[in-house]
């Protein structure tokens, strides 16, 4: 064996042009090859790592699939070994595996960098020759958008700008939603959670959330999914149906983008990208997790209660905590996005224009029911 190979469970591999292309690389040295992506900018979801020159840093699109030679992966290996041995430090938030995993091997400018090889592609296309590529997501049959619940949590600060956007994009296109938020505005409407709202944390807020939305749930059997959304978060309802149509939802499930936390690797799925949970885990979270104080990060603390009553968090590659703009353009490629967040310095209805209207606009044309593979 000379080459391991790693891959998402959606890339898809030309086997021949794969050992074609390997063969071109000295598998004896320090090596490893794949899709290539640079930050335009520092950005938070990378740590603002590289802030002064962030395009001399390069890290692998997973999705296009990467080679490490022996050699590497054997000192990969002894690093990670020495490294659980160290003590945890602050910056223990895992977001983005693919720039962590690539700052790891770079180990301060000693390491091997990634090499670009234009076969591992960030997306397939026609006239290409790949010999890795990301498969673009396909719904796996009938979703019917009555049984989502869209949960939008919201406080009065925000009512003038974030829920006028929200109302100008995907939540036309919902059947069952509600604004929650600390203060009841029959105008809008908004549901008063009896929650004070604060800056940040907002652990009571969620679990208030989570224990209202139940109440609907039990008042009608059709609801199986809760979208647990933030008001600045922007969807596709067409693309969370579709997502919706590949997963049973008898057994406990939350999705969404997963981070991580500390070297026990405790996930959670990040708030911001939005959290879909079935009816099996709303039933066990509504009244089973607790907050350790009420500001507590939402977030994190419902990842600890998934963890604790064994509720799997699957993670979505299509959904996103930050802006298009903080991606670099080849981890959008496959523009199959389901979700983004922030309205900050951005247009947030001109995104969700471009990203999701049109498969959005196909909802109207039918009453609840619809053939995802068909229509999207």
């Amino acid at each position: 064996m000379q080459w391991v190979v790693f891959l998402e469970d959606y890339s898809v591999v030309d086997l021949k042009l794969l050992m074609k292309v390997l063969k071109k690389y000295n598998h004896n040295k320090d090596i490893w090859i794949g899709h290539a992506l640079y930050d335009a900018e520092a950005v938070i979801i990378h740590h603002f790592e590289f802030r002064e020159n962030p395009e001399s840093f390069k890290y692998p699109n997973l999705a296009s699939g990467f080679a490490m030679s022996l050699p590497l992966l054997e000192k990969v290996r002894m690093n990670a070994k020495n490294e659980s041995k160290k003590p945890q430090h602050p910056r223990d938030f895992h977001i983005d595996p693919a720039h962590e995993l690539a700052l790891f091997i770079l180990d301060d400018g000693t390491g091997a960098k990634l090499r670009h090889n234009s076969l591992f592609c960030a997306k397939k296309d026609e006239r290409d020759s790949c010999a890795i590529y990301p498969k673009e997501f396909e719904p796996c049959g009938e979703a019917d958008i009555s049984t989502m619940y869209f949960a939008i949590k919201t406080c009065r600060y925000f009512y003038k700008d974030r829920i006028d956007v929200v109302k100008k994009t995907y939540y036309k296109y919902t059947e069952k939603s509600g604004f929650f938020s600390d203060h009841e505005d029959k105008d809008i409407p908004t549901i008063d959670v009896g929650i004070p709202n604060v800056d940040r944390g907002h652990c009571a807020k969620m679990m208030a959330i989570l224990q209202l939305s139940l109440k609907k749930f039990q008042n009608d059997t059709k609801l199986e999914w809760l979208i647990l959304v933030d008001d600045d978060t922007i969807l596709s309802v067409s693309r969370i149906a579709g997502l919706l149509s590949c997963h049973n939802s008898s057994e406990p499930m939350i999705l969404g983008e997963r981070y991580g936390y500390g070297k026990r690797g405790m996930d959670y799925p990040t708030g911001g990208a939005g959290t879909l949970i079935n009816r099996s885990a709303l039933e066990i979270l509504a009244y089973g997790c607790h907050c350790a104080w009420p500001s507590a990060p939402d977030d994190m603390m419902l990842g600890a209660c998934a963890e604790e009553y064994d509720i799997t968090i699957v993670h979505v590659p299509q959904m996103h905590q930050a802006r298009p703009n903080d991606y670099a353009p080849g981890r959008l490629a496959t523009n199959d996005a389901i979700t983004f967040h922030k309205h900050w310095n951005n247009r947030p209805v001109e995104i969700y224009n471009q990203w999701f209207l049109k498969d959005d606009q196909k909802l109207s044309k039918h009453h609840g029911k619809f053939n995802l593979k068909d229509e999207l």
